[in-house]
């Protein structure tokens, strides 16, 4: 990881509510290691949320390595989720101010869908779940049924829905300097 990490620089500087130290919880789908990437990733990224007739929008900050994932969002220049994850234990911390649709757990599962290699994303799913990806998009089924949907045939630019939860998700990345 990057001796000046952007992420940790920047998580320092936030109005938080909550700040937990302990495993994923029912809100995360997906919680692999971060080894199982098998790359790095340094991302700058532009995120919409698309819930009903409301819009948010956030940046965030995502390095992942094979040691740790971490993950910052800003709304306004505020710090609105962090979270540090080595595989074992997630650090994260969560503003009022996000969405509700966007928890610590939620983020690292989307980013692990959309980012993660099948095979890795098709082994860390919980027992009722499948996974259909055709290299250009990605559908996990619970008991057959849509639960996600993710489009990642351009890195570049990934569209996620969440049908289970009611949201979309359209995250724009580019590498962080």
């Amino acid at each position: 990881m990057r001796a000046g990490l952007t992420v940790a620089a920047l998580l320092t500087t936030a109005c938080v509510t909550t700040e937990v130290r302990s495993s994923p919880g029912p809100g995360a789908l997906l919680a692999l290691s971060p080894g199982s990437l098998g790359r790095e990733l340094h991302l700058a990224q532009r995120v919409t949320v698309h819930r009903g007739d409301q819009t948010w929008a956030f940046d965030a900050q995502l390095e992942a390595d094979a040691h740790v994932v971490q993950l910052a969002a800003f709304l306004l220049g505020q710090t609105v989720a962090k979270l540090s994850w080595d595989g074992a234990t997630m650090e994260q911390s969560h503003s009022e101010r996000a969405p509700d649709v966007v928890t610590p757990e939620r983020i690292l599962s989307d980013v692990q869908l959309a980012f993660w290699p099948a095979a890795a994303v098709r082994e860390g799913l919980p027992s009722g779940y499948s996974l259909l990806d055709d290299g250009a998009r990605r559908t996990v089924l619970h008991d057959g049924r849509p639960f996600v949907s993710v489009n990642v045939g351009d890195l570049a630019r990934v569209e996620l829905e969440h049908h289970a939860y009611g949201y979309r998700l359209t995250i724009e990345s580019k590498e962080a300097p």
